[in-house]
Parts: structure tokens; C-alpha cells; sequence
């Protein structure tokens, strides 16, 4: 795939305004995992800290139907999508070269093609996606689903992938295990109660068991192939 480029925000003193096509961090930067998103504000746990348990008893949101956009090179896409947590799957199978999508807060995707990969938007309050910018010089497919659109991650099952990813861990599930290969960056991240923490972030391959208290989501970022075992 060739030398990765950082997909996170490069932001400067909490700036978070991205110019698709102006994604790149200074080379000094590049090859360094850089988190999804600066703390703000207190908003996000800081880097290998778990975050607080939840104590809020509201009820999970009502199921919301699938969002999807297709088109062909660079655009800007308008989302209806609310105030809550979304899963964005971007597909463009045939694309060369620098592939990206940002939204007003976050750099979603910043890679070369071909791609296939999701993450997510909208996990942190008052920051909410209205519209994705889009880098591609061919076709693709953008969808937006609830968590029922994820693969779940089933104790004792490892699933293998590349490109980013992001499952669903059910109650059953107290950590997991990933092992990485050929990779030149690896980040994890654990969206639980309300709260992204960030428990692996490093250079090289990893291997490793990843405490994550189910139900939660797990996103996986980085190079190289990597297995994910839920226990």
C-alpha cells in the first residue's frame, strides 16, 4: 500500500477544521499514530487511561434506519444523520492514489487506495457530523448505520482483516486479544458508557490482550493485517 498517511486529525491548539486535500501533518508527523481526535475540554480520556464507568441509566437509542451516498470523485455530501453514534463505512474498490474523508471535526479515512474501511462519527457531545468531504478519483459507496450494521466480535472466534474496522463486543466479552503483522502504526480504540479511551497507540507490530468490558465498540487502525480474539 506504500507508505501510510496519518488518518486522524493533525490538529493545532484544539483546531479541529480539516480541507479535504489538505490533510497531510508534516512529515515529521508521518508514520506517527495521531489520536482521532485532540482531547477537548475534557470530552476525550487521555491516551492508556480507562475512562470512568457510566452511570447513566438512559436507554440505548431507538434502531435508525441506514444512510447511504454513492458517487464518483471528489464531493461533499450532506448527512442527515443525528446526534448520536454512527458507523461510516467508505468503499472505493478502483481508486488510486490519496483517498480521504473528513467531516467538520475528524479526518475519517486518509489513505491510498483501493479502499474498503469504517469508523465511527459523532462519539463525542456537541460535535456532530453535517457533512463529509470526500478526496477519490473514482467510484464509491459512503453508508451510515446504528451498531446493528457491525460485525460482532464473538468470544473464542478471531477475525482477521485489514483497513480499519470497528465491532461490536457484547456483556459476555472482558478483553480482547489483537495481533498485528507488517505494521508501521497500530491504534485501538474503546467507545464504552459514553467515552472513547485510546488503550493501544504505538509503532510496530502488536500483540497483546485489550481489557474491554462488554457492550462496547472496538475500532482498529493501522497498516498491515491484524486478528482480533474476543474472550
Amino acid at each position: 500500500m506504500g507508505e501510510h498517511v496519518i488518518r486522524r486529525l493533525c490538529a493545532a491548539s484544539g483546531a479541529v477544521l480539516l480541507t479535504v486535500g489538505l490533510v497531510a501533518c508534516s512529515p515529521a508527523n508521518t508514520g506517527r499514530v495521531v489520536p482521532r481526535a485532540a482531547d477537548r475540554d475534557g470530552l476525550r480520556a487521555p491516551s492508556g487511561v480507562p475512562a470512568p464507568p457510566s452511570t447513566s441509566t438512559t436507554p440505548p437509542p431507538a434502531p435508525h434506519p441506514p444512510e447511504s451516498h454513492s458517487g464518483k470523485g471528489n464531493a461533499s455530501v450532506p448527512t442527515t444523520w443525528p446526534m448520536r453514534l454512527g458507523f461510516v463505512t467508505f468503499d472505493c474498490p478502483k481508486c488510486s492514489g490519496h483517498v480521504a474523508v473528513n467531516t467538520e471535526n475528524e479526518l475519517i479515512v486518509n489513505d491510498s487506495g483501493p479502499y474498503r474501511g469504517t469508523q465511527w462519527i459523532n462519539d463525542m457531545p456537541g460535535y456532530q457530523a453535517k457533512t463529509f468531504t470526500i478526496k477519490a478519483n473514482a467510484a464509491w459507496t459512503l453508508t451510515v448505520t446504528d451498531e446493528s450494521g457491525l460485525p460482532v466480535l464473538e468470544p473464542g472466534k478471531p477475525v482477521s482483516g485489514k483497513n480499519e474496522a470497528v465491532f461490536s463486543v457484547p456483556d459476555a466479552v472482558a478483553s480482547v486479544a489483537l495481533t498485528t503483522k507488517n505494521s508501521g502504526r497500530v491504534a485501538v480504540w474503546v467507545h464504552s458508557g459514553g467515552h472513547s479511551d485510546l488503550p493501544v497507540n504505538q509503532l510496530g507490530d502488536y500483540k497483546g490482550d485489550i481489557p474491554v468490558s462488554g457492550p462496547a465498540f472496538v475500532s482498529i487502525e493501522g497498516d498491515g493485517t491484524w486478528t482480533l480474539t474476543a474472550s
